[in-house]
């Protein structure tokens, strides 16, 4: 078993996200849900700016 160094904000046993290039998006108002869902195209590329 690998032991992760989550620096201090993690739980012993849970997953975490390690992002690598993290970048400031704008909000933009959407109604989310649990888990990990499909956001349209557009809306990605209003928030991102690409």
């Amino acid at each position: 078993m690998r032991i992760a160094n989550c620096f201090g904000w993690g739980m012993p046993g849970q997953y975490h996200w390690k992002l690598e290039n993290p970048r400031e998006i704008t909000p933009i108002p959407y109604i989310g849900r649990l888990g990990i869902f499909e956001v349209p195209d557009d809306l990605v590329k209003e928030a991102t700016g690409i």
